[in-house]
């Protein structure tokens, strides 16, 4: 599915006609200049000044251009004028970006913002696009998503802003959903949303957004539902001129819908009719892509030899330098291995020119895809998955286990992105609240259960592929007995770590449920009890006063009765009350049972704390994975009460890592001298353990502390979570420890700099952050 619109073309939209050469004053120039001299008004002045930075734009002299916007913002400073210095700073932005000076470019734009409440609504959307594609560029999708949606909420409040720009906007949005966050669920949501903003703005567009939604479907496999949105626009387009082109791309997809339903004579037919009509127009790219669809299908009906050939037809009727052409020569490549797999795949590694030949193929894919993954957003999950697990398959064959298990961590990844897909497909598909939680919760089992068995899958092809390699350098036969027996060994240790991984997941699943069940109970418990006071109250008026006696005795049994329901609703709130604060801080859960859903927060700062085993997994080796997982529960266990003391916020384990937060879900400013105490207190603990127990385990801890944003991963999801770049940065301080140390950041530095001695490190490089500054805390 194309992406007509991307936050590239957005700025360019918001940068272009700057432009720049270096040349001498003009005339107009030099008597401009002349003619500021003369005055000493300085409203005069600005006046001319903004007429030499007109002259200076439309020369295209953009160093000249940024000395006299610059001249300008004295003036407004005197005068306070904080839309005018709000204005001047933006547009240095868009000065400095077409300079591509990025640090001064970054820095205007921070100045902008200082002033963004200030400013008209027409620099308030400009600053939002220009803050939208900054974040998308460093690949902070989620505040990019917070500078667009300011615009479209604009939009919504009823404010004058562009319909073209909003239009462009949700395009923008659903990119970034769909594409880079893999949130399918957002997606839909914000496409509907987007519908109903094209009914009312710009109604003659409504089959484009059709034919968009029918792509989104399409590309997480929800094949019925794409046929229908398409349907929905062909209809539409039939009733427009001019859109017959569009009418035949949408039916080639429609026979790519079906193809992947298995319905091959159905998806021939509409890739025929697209043929036939793009033969007709002379339209050959669209040929192309048309000859790639007819190779897909046969492929799907193993007619290889057919397949080959439209795929060969495909990339010799356009140049071979176009895009489309490396998506060909990729399929042509998957073909060629599928035929070769299938004459001869036992003596591919005895056989030298079979060797050689899928050799050949495999190199041909992977430098091939390297030029794919350059263009991602044109790009669904299926394609990434495809040709990620087809590598691993062919190097695995080869021999090469370093890319073959390159590839399947690959593969491994890309699914995990895309398992909402299925989340999502099944949870359409149910019925009823309470069906609904129970069937959101086997999903997440599912989901959690396939990443367990993907995970053990890659620690086994990777264990097999180290002892193959092992195998083939033995030379004798008792070092090959003894390498098969140390192999039989580790995969046995990996085996008991799934299983326990598993046997976690089931607990959880069943904590959930329970917690779902006794809510469940309590609702039915209280709207039984107030049945039952409501029928009682009806028997007491119909019998009279005559029986007075008798009713002072039944409402006696009815009020012990009453009580005894109220008894048994409070114990069951209790009960589920307990589970909840087991799994959610109290104001958390509190807000849950309240409303039935909670929003994420944002705390301006915090302190995030890490710690993590040193050499774990050779630990693993040498003292046996039930040991180490012994070891691991009576530490964490200890860390959960460490935590409670010093009040701080258990997020979650990750193996044999532990997050924690400070400062969260109720603000304390002092979070960070509160993290660091409890991080001291578990590096005492550590020690006297290791004085105690030869099987204990070292430990390194790293703290920093910015802003995250905190709450309850999905809908009624019992995970409380948080993120943002500050828990990047603080996994990077644990990183970067040492071992039985505490490392700071310098921004915790600051914040305890009076309540502790330290060790100053210098500054210290760090993965995807450059150098950064980093202290030891010394213990007391």
């Amino acid at each position: 599915m194309k992406n007509r619109y991307t936050p590239v073309l957005v700025l360019y939209s918001l940068f272009s006609g700057i432009f720049f050469s270096q040349a001498q004053d003009s005339k107009e120039v030099l008597e401009l200049k002349k003619k500021i001299e003369k005055t000493s008004s300085d409203s005069e002045k600005q006046e001319i000044r903004r007429k030499i930075i007109a002259t200076y734009s439309n020369e295209k002299k953009l160093d000249s251009v940024v000395v006299y916007t610059n001249k300008m913002l004295p003036f407004y400073e005197r005068m306070n004028d904080r839309a005018k210095i709000g204005n001047i700073e933006l547009n240095l932005v868009g000065i400095y970006h077409a300079l591509n000076k990025k640090d001064l470019e970054i820095l205007h734009f921070k100045n902008a913002e200082k002033y963004y409440n200030d400013l008209t609504l027409e620099n308030k959307v400009r600053l939002n696009d220009i803050g939208g594609f900054f974040q998308y560029s460093n690949k902070n999708y989620d505040k990019s998503l917070d500078y667009y949606n300011r615009n479209i909420t604009f939009y919504k409040i009823g404010e004058k802003v562009s319909t073209q720009k909003i239009d462009e906007t949700y395009q923008t949005i659903i990119s970034l959903y769909y594409y880079r966050k893999y949130d399918y669920a957002k997606t839909f949501n914000v496409t509907n949303d987007y519908l109903h903003f094209i009914q009312k703005e710009f109604p003659e567009k409504l089959g484009d957004v059709h034919a968009y939604l029918g792509g989104i479907y399409w590309g997480v496999g929800f094949n019925k539902k794409s046929v229908e949105e398409f349907e929905k626009a062909i209809k539409l387009y039939e009733n427009q001129k001019g859109r017959e082109k569009d009418i035949y791309a949408i039916k080639r997809t429609l026979g790519a819908n079906y193809m992947n339903m298995k319905e091959f004579a159905k998806a021939k037919n509409y890739a025929q009719e697209s043929f036939d009509y793009y033969t007709k127009i002379k339209d050959v790219p669209s040929l192309s892509h048309t000859y790639n669809l007819l190779a897909h299908i046969a492929f799907g009906e193993n007619k290889l030899a057919e397949s080959k050939e439209h795929i060969l037809n495909a990339i010799k009727i356009i140049p071979d330098t176009a895009q489309a052409n490396l998506y060909n020569k990729a399929y042509l490549g998957t073909i060629k291995y599928k035929m070769l797999m299938q004459t001869d795949s036992i003596n591919i590694k005895t056989d030298k020119s079979k060797y050689n030949e899928l050799e050949k193929i495999a190199k041909e894919l992977s430098d091939n895809f390297e030029k794919i993954e350059a263009n991602k957003d044109e790009m669904t999950s299926g394609v990434l998955i495809h040709n990620y697990n087809l590598l691993s398959d062919a190097y695995g064959m080869l021999g090469d286990y370093n890319k073959a298990y390159y590839y399947l961590d690959k593969t491994v990844k890309q699914k995990e992105k895309s398992y909402s897909v299925q989340k999502i497909r099944a949870l359409s598909e149910v019925q009823g609240e309470q069906e609904l939680n129970d069937e959101r919760l086997r999903i997440q089992v599912i989901e959690e259960t396939k990443r367990i068995q993907l995970q053990k899958e890659i620690e086994l092809k990777a264990l097999r592929f180290e002892y193959e390699k092992k195998q083939a350098a033995a030379k004798t036969k008792e070092e090959r007995k003894r390498l098969a027996l140390e192999e039989d060994l580790k995969r046995k240790e990996i085996q008991i770590k799934f299983e326990e991984e598993q046997k976690a997941v089931t607990l959880r699943y069943n904590q959930e449920k329970n917690i779902a069940r006794i809510n469940q109970e309590k609702k039915d418990a209280i709207a039984k009890a107030e049945l039952e006071s409501s029928q009682n109250q009806k028997n007491i008026w119909a019998v009279g006063a005559g029986l007075s006696l008798l009713l002072l005795g039944f409402a006696g049994y009815s009020y012990n009765q009453k009580r005894k329901d109220n008894k048994k609703i409070a114990e069951e709130k209790k009960k589920s009350d307990d589970l909840l604060l087991n799994i959610l801080p109290f104001e958390v859960a509190e807000e849950l049972k309240e409303k039935g859903k909670t929003s994420a927060k944002h705390f301006d700062e915090v302190s995030v704390l890490f710690t993590d085993f040193v050499n774990f997994t050779a630990n693993s080796e040498r003292i046996g994975v039930q040991e180490v997982l012994n070891e691991l529960n009576i530490c964490f266990t200890e860390f959960d009460r460490i935590m409670e003391k010093y009040g701080l916020e258990k997020i979650k384990t990750i193996g044999d890592a532990y997050l924690a937060v400070s400062g969260l879900p109720v603000s304390n400013e002092q979070h960070a001298k509160n993290a660091v105490n409890a991080s001291l207190e578990i590096l005492s603990y550590i020690q006297q353990r290791k004085k105690n127990n030869p099987n204990a385990l070292d430990i390194r801890i790293g703290i920093h502390s910015e802003p995250v944003i905190a709450g309850i991963v999905g809908v009624k999801k019992f995970a409380y979570d948080i993120w943002g770049d500050t828990v990047n940065t603080a996994a990077r301080m644990e990183q970067n420890s040492s071992l039985g140390k505490l490392n700071v950041s310098e921004a915790t530095y600051h914040l305890i700099k009076n309540d502790f001695s330290f060790e100053y490190r210098g500054k210290i490089e760090t993965k995807g952050k450059g150098a950064m500054d980093m202290y030891f805390v010394n213990e007391s």
